[in-house]
């Protein structure tokens, strides 16, 4: 069996009370704080599969990025930009040695075998 990932969106209401939802399917769930709520959204999205086998959300979830400093102000972009670049920093030194000699070294140069050492 192959794992689906269904976006799930939390919001705090104005009386406090804390809505979630998963788009793209009837599954609501409403608490007191957000731990409840997820733990509720849990819950009822878990009977709601049981109760509908195959059933899949259609939704797509993007992001949108607000910047005031580019001609475009909102520019809508992939759930991975709210994690930015995973780099380590030896990976980012390499990189950056990398492009300063013209781009990664093929295999076998010797440009490739000096650096593994």
């Amino acid at each position: 069996m192959t794992a689906v990932h269904y976006p799930i969106v939390l919001e705090t209401e104005t009386t406090g009370a804390v809505s979630a939802y998963v788009p793209g399917l009837p599954v609501y769930a409403a608490a007191d704080s957000h731990a409840k709520a997820e733990r509720a959204i849990r819950a009822v999205l878990m009977a709601y599969l049981e109760a509908h086998p195959g059933s899949r959300s259609d939704a797509r979830v993007r992001v949108a990025r607000f910047s005031d400093r580019q001609k475009t102000k909102v520019h809508i972009v992939g759930v991975a930009a709210l994690l930015g670049a995973g780099r380590s920093a030896t990976k980012a030194r390499t990189s950056r040695a990398n492009g300063r000699l013209g781009g990664r070294p093929r295999k076998g140069s010797r440009r490739a075998k000096s650096a593994g050492r």
